[in-house]
């Protein structure tokens, strides 16, 4: 019986556990958009060792490889090993995202300064002084590690101010760089000053595989939906077998008219 083959888009812990529990049972390809296996964190003990295993398990690796198009049997890939693929599923395990101004309703002016959680946090472990008064807006994992890192890096902030739940940042002041925010709640609206605003609200899936960004879209996406804190093990286990499933059905080719970068 030929094995299914089950491609990867993305090697953080929820790709690799899948890509650990399908090598059982099918060929697995995981593509990585950056220039080693693991991602982000190749370097974590947990992804060193999920990789290794991967590798043992017959897994192939594309690194410096990403997957921009999905036709519901094949793929395109560009980078170091793209090309066109066959594959009898997808697993979309290409991470999250804060959400962005726009998608926070977030007016105002345009001005430098305001950040997404995960830059502000590669920003502030190379040690670059985001300012002297931060304002950060949201609660998610994000928002609490950018909070421990300014408060106790080599030049922490004089001042940071965490907006949760109960208020949020409705404008932003000030150009060229931030100067300020208005913050409302049920009851009030107040302006605080800041030099730096970070956008830590709830994590949104990170998508951007032509083909694979609807939720009714024919893939696995393995990735939070509805629970921040579901460990990635988990979500790698449930989308391996989801994946198992959808390969079992001869998905018809689907030509994609590309939605990224086409003006609206």
């Amino acid at each position: 019986m030929t094995r299914a083959h089950i491609a990867i888009a993305g090697s953080g812990l929820a790709g690799l556990h899948s890509a650990v529990t399908l090598s059982a049972s099918a060929d697995v390809t995981v593509y990585e958009r950056l220039p080693v296996p693991g991602g982000e964190h190749w370097e974590d003990v947990e992804h060193r060792r999920l990789v290794r295993q991967a590798i043992t398990n017959g897994v192939r690796f594309c690194a410096g490889t990403q997957v921009i198009r999905w036709e519901g049997d094949r793929l395109l890939a560009v980078g170091e090993r793209g090309g066109i693929a066959p594959a009898d599923a997808l697993v979309v395990a290409t991470g999250h995202r804060p959400s962005t101004r726009s998608e926070l309703g977030i007016n105002g002016d345009r001005c430098a300064g305001v950040l997404p959680a995960t830059l502000a946090l590669h920003l502030l472990k190379q040690q670059v002084h985001l300012g002297d008064n931060v304002i950060i807006a949201g609660t998610s994992h994000w928002s609490a590690e950018c909070a421990t890192e300014l408060n106790s890096g080599p030049s922490p902030a004089a001042s940071v101010v965490s907006i949760g739940v109960g208020a949020r940042i409705s404008a932003t002041h000030g150009m060229p760089r931030i100067a300020g925010v208005t913050v409302e709640s049920e009851t009030e609206s107040r302006h605080l000053t800041c030099n730096c605003l970070i956008l830590g609200a709830a994590p949104v899936p990170y998508r951007n595989i032509d083909g694979a960004i609807l939720d009714d879209a024919p893939v696995v996406f393995a990735q939070r939906l509805t629970d921040e804190h579901e460990p990635a093990g988990r979500i790698g286990i449930r989308s391996a077998h989801q994946a198992l499933a959808l390969a079992g059905h001869q998905l018809p080719h689907v030509p994609v008219t590309p939605r990224i970068g086409l003006p609206q």
